[in-house]
């Protein structure tokens, strides 16, 4: 079963508390920036550390947000390396 992303999260939103997980509302943005083309195909996601800073996470948190993207097939992981989007059609 996939873990489900919680609507109304776009590009633009920032992480905050409330009723979603915050590693669900991360991965919803970050979602929405992929379909936005923030990260092409070719460009490596933020790194763990990255995300942390940029959106005041932890890095359970990030690691989490970017596990439930790889479930979803909306980001190939290559571990030590980084994080993909998957474009989809």
């Amino acid at each position: 079963m996939t873990t489900p992303l919680p609507a109304g999260f776009g590009p633009d939103s920032l992480v905050k508390e409330g009723p979603e997980p915050k590693y669900a509302q991360l991965a919803a943005i970050l979602a929405a920036r992929i379909d936005r083309g923030d990260f092409p195909q070719d460009k490596r996601l933020p790194t763990v550390a990255d995300l942390q800073a940029d959106y005041g996470v932890s890095r359970g948190t990030a690691q989490r947000a970017v596990s439930v993207l790889a479930e979803r097939g909306r980001v190939r992981v290559s571990n030590g390396k980084g994080a993909w989007p998957v474009l989809r059609d």
